[in-house]
């Protein structure tokens, strides 16, 4: 659900060296059922119209301003506050978030939210608060975009993992979503099943930039109970109306927009999966022709892999023995995903063995096969003097997402059938 934060609060407030006529105009005029007395930036108290009634005008708001039954965190969700408010008989509250003022929030205006369909596992709203953003900015003729977001692969959680799993992977998502939007900007809502929907009246390039954002950020979710990482795709329609909107058929046109991003959304998951299916034939049908000259690698095999999928600037550690040889790679993250960061060390680790032969990591994909197996594929190239061959690596998830990883790194590598024994 909400925070409070989120709601449609105003800052209107007053000092103490105000006068009541003063504080009478800016609760009239803006229709406020009472407002914050700040010194020096600090609430010290509310008043209201009754508070205020029978006063002089010319009277100092100090002499008129008194304590708030309740103080709430801009953080509390709607549900929270609401619970406190219940507690406390209380029928307003000011809102303060990182020592700022936010405004006064009241019974009325969480009853309202309340009232909302919102979905208790994510604690977001529903469409129905997407389809009334939307509706009003519309009238406005505010210009706004839709993000549609849909899990790649999400089926698999809940078929390999059990729906537990699966739940904490859409509470993951919902929680970053959350973090990553603007209240004064977005509403995020969760559309249903495994997909979430951001409605934003940035400009267009600002709704691509968020989208940027959100693809960087899921990569930096990690499921422990899977051992697997999260990703997603979105879909963008909206934000480059080109003539004046008619200021009718509201609803049509924000089903409309929500239905085009949708669909952007499809054909991008169709394509990324196309480009999964050829990256995967291509690396099991190398041509001899592309392949570098041939040797003797001896056993290559993962000891350890050390990564943090906690903090994305955290450093990833492989470990990998050659013939009698141990190597060991490092990576530091910065910002890349957990399984970038892992085949990048493997990489590594082998160029400090094989020094003549540095290796290129390009993409790496997490895809599904036909028989519902998890499959990583690395694509790479391996330099050899001045030529450059394309090397690519398959291994399907077994126990561990991390090693697999590693391994299918070692796989493309092991293709670089470079001449001459290597001791």
């Amino acid at each position: 659900m909400l925070s409070i934060r989120a709601l449609k609060l105003l800052p209107a407030w007053v000092s103490p060296d105000h006068l009541v006529s003063t504080a009478r105009i800016i609760l009239s005029g803006h229709g406020l059922r009472a407002l914050g007395v700040l010194d020096q930036g600090d609430l010290i108290g509310i008043v209201t119209p009754d508070s205020l009634a029978g006063e002089a005008d010319f009277t100092e708001v100090r002499e008129v301003v008194s304590p708030p039954d309740l103080v709430l965190d801009g953080d509390l969700s709607v549900r929270e506050a609401a619970e406190l408010f219940v507690r406390s008989n209380a029928e307003v509250a000011p809102v303060i978030f990182q020592g700022k003022f936010l405004g006064v929030v009241t019974a009325n205006m969480l009853l309202k939210e309340l009232g909302r369909s919102w979905d208790p596992l994510t604690g977001l709203s529903w469409s129905d608060q997407l389809r009334e953003w939307g509706i009003e900015h519309l009238k406005r003729s505010d210009e706004i975009t839709i993000l549609f977001i849909d899990l790649d692969d999400f089926g698999q959680y809940n078929k390999r993992y059990g729906h537990i799993v699966g739940d904490h992977v859409l509470q993951k998502v919902a929680s970053m979503l959350s973090d990553s939007v603007d209240p004064e900007r977005d509403v995020l809502v969760r559309y249903g099943g495994d997909e979430f929907a951001i409605g934003t009246i940035r400009e267009r390039e600002g709704a691509e930039t968020l989208a940027a954002i959100l693809k960087r950020k899921v990569a930096e979710i990690f499921i422990g109970e899977a051992e697997e990482g999260v990703d997603f795709t979105i879909g963008i329609h909206g934000g480059k109306r080109s003539k004046e909107r008619e200021n009718i058929h509201f609803a049509a046109t924000l089903d409309n927009l929500i239905n085009l991003a949708s669909k952007d959304c499809i054909a991008q998951k169709t394509a990324k999966n196309d480009i999964a299916e050829r990256e995967i034939t291509h690396v099991a049908a190398v041509e001899v022709r592309d392949a570098p000259p041939q040797m003797e690698l001896g056993p290559l095999k993962i000891v350890s892999v050390f990564a943090d999928d906690h903090t994305s600037n955290s450093l990833t550690q492989v470990i990998v023995s050659a013939g009698e040889a141990v190597v060991s790679g490092v990576c530091a993250r910065m910002g890349k995903s957990v399984i970038e960061s892992i085949a990048i060390a493997t990489a590594k680790a082998l160029e400090r063995k094989f020094p003549e032969r540095p290796m290129q990591i390009n993409d790496i994909h997490l895809t599904q096969s036909a028989d519902g197996n998890r499959l990583v594929t690395i694509s790479a190239h391996v330099s050899h003097g001045e030529q450059t061959y394309p090397v690519g690596g398959v291994k399907t998830v077994e126990q561990d997402l991390y090693t697999d990883v590693a391994t299918a790194t070692l796989q493309a590598f092991q293709q670089a059938r470079i001449s001459g024994p290597v001791r």
